[in-house]
């Protein structure tokens, strides 16, 4: 649809001006794989920063996925047309840098390095840092939590503000839901206890931490996965499933049954609160992932890097963008308003998230496990490692055969592409 304005001379004259001041702004452009909600949240804060400054202005340009996003990227290595900032994973972090694409934040930060180092949350910059440099800053990190159903733990006898907080409560609890709903007429649950989605190689990396495994050795190019812990971390999985005590989905399944109250426990990203919120019905609840012999939850999300294209000017300028972006009050608000995480410490404190505590703790659930957080190996090729593991993981609770026989296998595949990666 095509609205026509009528303007007088003095408004024609004002947007003229505005129009000559825009045009003189240095542009910046970023790619990035925000949509929906998360999305809105974004353009909204970028929009803002372009009109805090004259200097400067952002234009956002979204690939749709973070598939495409990557594919992207990968080609503008060879063509030499990368944007000027991106979103990106430090699997291909790692790659620009020994192509030279992208460049070395500690040589922009200058003489508030320190301050600002000092105030990022330590999991973060660490995440960050490769060979002890800061080469790209954490931008849509997010950890994983438990959704529960206040309403369903209550009909079961469960006490609704003490969700489970270990996998053998997680077990006992689905237990409980499933005697008290009962089977249909096909002899499956009317409420599962517990799901999850299929293959999802995140939560079991979850898992393997909270037995004390490691993932992968780097520097020996070998990783764990044969070893207790997984075996483990797929056995209370099998375990579970089983008993019909949870089931497994595709894709967004997990997520729409539990807002269909056919599932108690959910285990999902932290984010996936602001997309089901508004349709959820009932009472509800959000807890840190449960534990095992411990406590631990690995990050997931995106970086941003600043891409060397040889303008001094739009780095500069992209910089002041991600400086603004992650200071405390605007990383809070992003915090609040997206549930990812803050960058710095100083915006746990801040006035935004303590007021949006109060008025809702489900936030609480990714701010607690900042003390438990890591992140996974940052290796080139561990993009295909983890389709790899997929693959094992959904034959494991397809065909439910021993732990052992799928996780010795997939250790040995794993193997083979870390002996043959060049890093």
């Amino acid at each position: 649809m095509v609205v026509g304005l009528i303007l007088d001379d003095d408004r024609r004259s004002s947007i003229q001006v505005k129009s000559a001041e825009s045009s003189k702004k240095v542009e910046i452009v970023f790619w990035h794989a925000m949509s929906g909600p998360l999305g809105v949240v974004m353009d909204e804060l970028i929009q803002r920063f372009n009109q805090s400054q004259p200097s400067y202005s952002v234009r956002a340009i979204s690939m749709g996925s973070y598939d495409t996003l990557a594919k992207k990227l990968l080609a503008s290595l060879v063509a030499n047309n990368a944007p000027d900032i991106s979103q990106n994973y430090e699997t291909l972090t790692k790659k620009f840098i020994k192509h030279g694409k992208i460049v070395c934040l500690d040589n922009l930060i200058g003489s508030e390095s320190e301050l600002i180092k000092e105030d990022i949350i330590p999991v973060l910059l660490d995440n960050n840092t490769f060979d002890g440099k800061l080469w790209s800053f954490p931008f849509n990190k997010s950890v994983p939590a438990l959704y529960y159903n206040k309403d369903l733990f209550r009909k079961a006898g469960l006490d609704p503000e003490k969700p489970p907080s270990n996998w053998d409560e997680v077990a006992s609890f689905s237990r409980k839901i499933l005697s008290t709903f009962g089977r249909d007429q096909t002899g499956k649950p009317e409420v599962y206890g517990f799901a999850t989605t299929r293959g999802n190689v995140w939560m079991f990396e979850c898992r393997v931490l909270q037995y004390n495994g490691k993932l992968v050795s780097e520097k020996e190019a070998r990783c764990h996965f044969s070893e207790s812990a997984s075996v483990k971390a797929l056995a209370i999985l099998q375990d579970l499933l089983k008993e019909d005590l949870a089931f497994e989905g595709q894709g967004y399944d997990p997520q729409n049954d539990f807002k269909s109250q056919r599932v108690a426990m959910l285990e999902n990203t932290i984010v996936s609160k602001v997309h089901m919120e508004e349709g959820i019905k009932f009472d509800w609840g959000i807890s840190p992932l449960p534990g095992g012999a411990t406590k631990a939850v690995i990050l997931a999300g995106t970086n941003i890097n600043i891409f060397n294209n040889g303008s001094s000017e739009k780095i500069r300028g992209a910089w002041e963008f991600i400086k603004w972006f992650t200071s405390p009050e605007i990383t809070a608000e992003w915090s609040v308003r997206t549930t990812y995480l803050p960058v710095r410490r100083s915006s746990l404190k801040s006035k935004i998230i303590k007021e949006a505590l109060e008025r809702d703790p489900n936030l609480y659930a990714p701010y607690v496990q900042l003390d438990y957080c890591y992140f996974e190996p940052r290796l080139s090729n561990w993009f295909e490692i983890r389709d790899l593991m997929a693959d094992f993981l959904e034959r494991a609770t397809l065909e439910m055969g021993p732990p052992e026989h799928y996780l010795k296998q997939m250790t040995k595949d794993i193997d083979g592409i870390l002996s043959h990666a060049q890093e």
